[in-house]
């Protein structure tokens, strides 16, 4: 994945992440945005361009080979549906990282997601050892105290899904891949 920088020269040990995920509207990312504005200091605030919903995700520690990836994309080209309305309504923060959170169960968002995690094993590739789907938009990391407040819900009609890699904790995101989601 040559997009990426190079750490040849360095002892530091790169993870990287492959993930599907839904992207919020400009929209919607405004109204996040004014939302992390509110929640305080923290380490370190997720960047606008950053901002997402996981669908799945899988650590590596070497850069993905390009079997892993054909195969992750193949087995996304496999999975259709309708648009997704994402609709979240609640701060949740525990100290380590800040979310947004849905207010109540989305069953369509869930279904599709258990769609795109049968695909991919049936393509052979499982997710991270312990990865649970639970929906969230991450605001922000290492904040000294945790909240939980409800908002104003944010919400928006997803139209596709990407898949990224990610260089973890260099703020680095690179689109491998986006599909189509019906209306």
């Amino acid at each position: 994945m040559s997009l990426l920088r190079s750490f040849d020269d360095s002892d530091e040990i790169i993870l990287h992440r492959l993930f599907f995920a839904l992207k919020p509207s400009a929209e919607a990312v405004a109204e996040i945005a004014g939302v992390r504005g509110g929640i305080g200091v923290a380490k370190s605030h997720v960047f606008d361009h950053r901002l997402h919903l996981t669908l799945w995700s899988l650590d590596l520690p070497m850069t993905p080979t390009q079997g892993i990836v054909d195969a992750l994309r193949g087995a996304a080209a496999k999975v259709g549906g309708p648009a997704l309305r994402v609709a979240l309504a609640e701060v949740v923060g525990n100290g380590h990282v800040t979310c947004l959170k849905p207010g109540e169960p989305m069953p369509v968002l869930k279904t599709f997601q258990q769609k795109l995690q049968l695909a991919i094993a049936d393509a052979g590739i499982w997710p991270n050892r312990g990865f649970r789907f639970e929906p969230h938009v991450t605001l922000a990391y290492g904040q000294a105290e945790g909240q939980r407040r409800p908002i104003l819900p944010i919400s928006w009609r997803a139209h596709d899904f990407v898949l990224i890699h990610s260089l973890v904790g260099l703020t680095e995101h690179v689109e491998l891949g986006r599909w189509a989601l019906e209306g």
